[in-house]
């Protein structure tokens, strides 16, 4: 075992030394992995852990507001803000890809919805060379992780640390846009975690007595409180250390000092989708000649890491309506009203999720699956175009209504690459896949179908955007070009499988290397069909029993 260090000792500024600081296990980045990972393996008195984040604490009124989402993003005390090169594909346009930075990581900084994924989707990753990870084999994870709040329910589990509950308060037009979707033939879903999600149904949000439930507060607070788990905060891992072929600790800078922490048995990366790559890159494993050019040693050629980068892309309508919605009442009286009633109910839009409604469709009826997921928004936003991120986002002053359709198997890859200093670079065309953006096509031209049921057109009163329809296929593709974004849910590039390319095997350990494994969003061999913070969370569960029955 390794030996233990006190808080003061984790924390307490220091120069490089030969004596770091030790324990059984290193874990690297302290987001809606790491502190799973935390948590559990800390469960054994008799194992030391440490955890590093490069962030800082996530206790901020701002983190724990479910609205704050909308001012933690891209802001750089809270978000990676990675850069993305120009993508030609859509005319040029780039966008900063956010990463919570900070305890929790995007747990702490997203739009709390809490959604699996389909039994298909993990079905894909074992047939995919992911041995174990079928949906009956992930399923008891997500259930061990999950306290839910609601009804009891085969599909939830009661006693995890993670509360999980039913949308408090949902705004009155969520019941409409579930009526429309009826008028469809979208069936309204009652329970859409078991894995069956084809149907439209009302959020379920990581929220505990209407406050952001992070996996800072579910996992890592309690674990902070025992003796053998130790957190370094402000942490920015530079790289991993190897010797003879096995991953025996991390260098990191901690206000501006270069520091080591030594791992007796495992370094665990959980840094995210493109924090994990980076990291990897930087200590030498990855795609040799990416390596050389980044001006870094080449320990192992592992031509997978960075690749098979993946994002659901996605485009919006908007409407204008003739009753009120959010973003009609942000005035000082409307803002007023709301702050009272969260105080005293933890009700209202301040304890709102991003996305308060949504639902898995098939455009077209010869389909198997479901291929477009839909966000429904009692609110309306303008994009600067001269913005590349979420900064750039605001609200609209009418009253207006969204909805967005993003594709639940995109096609199109990317790759994360490191630069001469080791910071990642983006490189992701959102249709390098044709097929995506016929895809979406498909789905705008569903969307307006929606807006044009009974239920929806007897509110909207006018066209936002587009502010003129589309007349056929190549219009709405241009207008898709013009507007497509991200949904904040990259992974993929340190791919789970069996094959020679796959960056780490079903265990999760890192290949071509030993006493090293990743364990985030990163190592999905494809994304789930839907938000992917859920099955994240369920990916670090495994990963810590993997990890336990590796003999002391």
């Amino acid at each position: 075992m390794g030996a233990r260090v006190s808080r003061h000792e984790a924390a307490a500024p220091t120069s490089p030394r030969s004596d770091p600081i030790r324990a059984d296990y290193v874990i690297v980045g302290g987001g809606s992995a790491g502190c799973v990972l935390a948590h559990r393996l800390s469960e054994d008195p008799a194992r030391s852990v440490v955890l590093i984040e490069a962030g800082g604490e996530a206790t901020a009124l701002i983190v724990q507001i479910p609205v704050g989402f909308a001012r933690l993003l891209s802001d750089d005390r809270y978000d990676w803000k990675y850069a993305q090169n120009p993508d030609p594909t859509i005319h040029g346009r780039h966008f900063l890809w956010s990463a919570g930075k900070l305890l929790g990581g995007s747990s702490s900084i997203n739009g709390q919805v809490y959604i699996r994924g389909t039994c298909r989707d993990f079905d894909r990753w074992a047939d995919a060379g992911a041995t174990g990870w079928r949906f009956d084999d992930v399923m008891p994870y997500f259930l061990k992780s999950e306290s839910w709040a609601g009804p009891l329910a085969p599909a939830h589990g009661m006693e995890g640390p993670l509360s999980v509950a039913p949308i408090r308060d949902a705004h009155p037009l969520c019941a409409t846009f579930l009526a429309a979707c009826r008028e469809k033939g979208v069936k309204t879903l009652e329970e859409h975690n078991g894995g069956d999600m084809e149907g439209a149904f009302l959020a379920a949000v990581t929220q505990r007595g209407g406050w952001r439930c992070s996996t800072e507060k579910a996992f890592l607070r309690p674990a902070r409180k025992r003796p053998n788990c130790h957190v370094i905060t402000h942490a920015a891992a530079e790289r991993i250390l190897f010797e003879e072929g096995r991953a025996v600790g991390v260098e990191y800078r901690q206000g501006g000092e270069l520091r080591r922490v030594r791992a007796d048995a495992e370094v665990i990366v959980s840094a995210g989708a493109i924090g994990s790559p980076a990291l990897l890159m930087r200590a030498g494993v990855g795609p040799a000649s990416a390596l050389r050019d980044a001006g870094r040693p080449v320990v192992v050629d592992a031509p997978g890491v960075g690749r098979n980068l993946q994002e659901h892309s996605g485009a919006t309508q908007h409407k204008f309506v003739n009753v009120p919605t959010l973003n009609s009442e942000v005035g000082p009286l409307h803002m007023a009203r709301h702050a009272l009633r969260f105080a005293l109910r933890r009700k209202g839009p301040l304890g709102a999720p991003a996305v308060q409604a949504m639902a898995l469709v098939r455009t077209r009826p010869d389909l198997d699956e479901p291929d477009i997921q839909l966000h429904f928004l009692p609110l309306s936003y303008d994009i600067d175009e001269a913005s590349s991120g979420p900064a750039g986002v605001a609200m609209a002053r009418e009253p207006a209504i969204s909805i967005n359709a993003s594709l639940c198997r995109p096609g199109s890859r990317g790759q994360v690459d490191i630069d001469a200093a080791g910071q990642p670079r983006i490189v992701h065309a959102m249709f390098s896949d044709a097929e995506d953006l016929a895809k979406l096509v498909e789905a705008m031209k569903f969307v307006e179908s929606l807006y044009r049921t009974r239920a929806l057109s007897a509110l909207v009163i006018g066209d936002r955007s587009p502010r003129t329809r589309p007349a056929n296929d190549a219009e709405w593709a241009a207008h898709i070009r013009a507007k497509a974004t991200y949904s904040y849910h990259p992974g993929g590039t340190c791919r789970m499988g069996s094959d020679a390319k796959a960056v780490v095997d079903p265990a999760l350990r890192v290949k071509g290397v030993s006493g090293l494994r990743v364990a985030d969003a990163s190592i999905m061999p494809t994304l789930t069909s839907a938000n992917t913070n859920a099955a994240t969370i369920m990916i670090a569960e495994r990963a810590a029993d993997f990890v336990k029955q590796v003999p002391a």
